[in-house]
């Protein structure tokens, strides 16, 4: 039987394939995505069934930010109520939580199904709405107001999945068991949800991981906690009911430096004719 019919198997449980994530983002990006096929079907079914070891606990009353690229304004008058200055203060709380109805495309959630993302820290959560310098956010605390249980998606951050062992496999070693099957298959889901998303993204790129989230809400599941890529050790979170954090407060902030890291990531070509002499 070809390797490509094997299918996931969630009674196991066990991934057919150590490139299963991969092969499950392909199908519902170019195939089936709405009504998946019995193959995606399996995959998730399989997750759901190895995700108990990644819960993890929020408990209620822990402060998390949330940043949005607006400030509001104030008058500041004297005492003869003369207007002598405009201040920036952070938004109102109404601002600062996502609109169902025009929510936009997330690593999580589909257009006008709002989710509501927050950060670990007001590096992480400033980083994300990608400010430029000279102008203002506004950071907001959240409060949790209860305990939620979430899908911890952040320990193959940064670590080799299906690739790891597709190097193995053209290197002749062809037996891959259960659990390095397992552990490749989540650390691609923890990369994927981890990637930042760009404005030139296409939106078939966020399908996988929507659809992922989805299915960790279907199973009772309060959000997810997985790594950003801005900032170290910056974790995000996402909650699947906007009413499970509450806002308690909101600065506004000016931003006065923005940090780019870069690294070569190819070969460069070169003009090889020679100038006349």
């Amino acid at each position: 039987m070809s390797t490509s019919l094997i299918l996931d198997n969630p009674a196991t449980p066990e991934f057919a394939n150590w490139n299963s994530y991969q092969n499950f983002a392909h199908r519902v990006q170019h195939d089936r995505r709405y009504a998946t096929d019995r193959a995606s079907r399996a995959f998730i079914e399989t997750v759901m069934a190895t995700v108990p070891h990644r819960e993890y606990l929020l408990n209620a009353l822990m402060i998390l930010l949330r940043a949005q690229r607006d400030v509001d304004e104030e008058e500041v008058v004297d005492k003869d109520g003369d207007i002598v200055a405009i201040r920036q203060c952070g938004c109102k709380a109404e601002r600062m939580k996502p609109i169902a109805e025009r929510a936009t495309e997330g690593r999580a959630n589909p257009a006008g199904i709002a989710f509501l993302y927050l950060a670990s820290d007001i590096e992480t959560a400033v980083s994300e709405v990608r400010p430029w310098i000279g102008s203002y956010v506004s950071v907001a605390q959240f409060r949790i107001v209860r305990d939620l249980r979430l899908v911890e998606l952040a320990r193959g951050y940064g670590h080799i999945g299906a690739a790891e062992l597709l190097v193995g496999q053209l290197a002749g070693d062809k037996t891959v068991d259960p659990e390095t099957k397992r552990r490749a298959v989540w650390t691609d889901i923890d990369n994927a949800f981890s990637r930042p998303v760009t404005r030139d993204e296409n939106s078939t790129d966020y399908v996988p991981t929507q659809i992922l989230a989805e299915a960790f809400r279907e199973h009772g599941y309060d959000g997810l906690v997985y790594r950003s890529n801005f900032g170290d050790p910056g974790f995000n979170v996402v909650l699947f009911d906007l009413g499970a954090a509450k806002v308690i407060s909101c600065a506004p902030y000016r931003i006065t430096k923005v940090k780019i890291d870069f690294e070569k990531a190819g070969e460069a070509w070169a003009d090889e004719e020679k100038p006349n002499s």
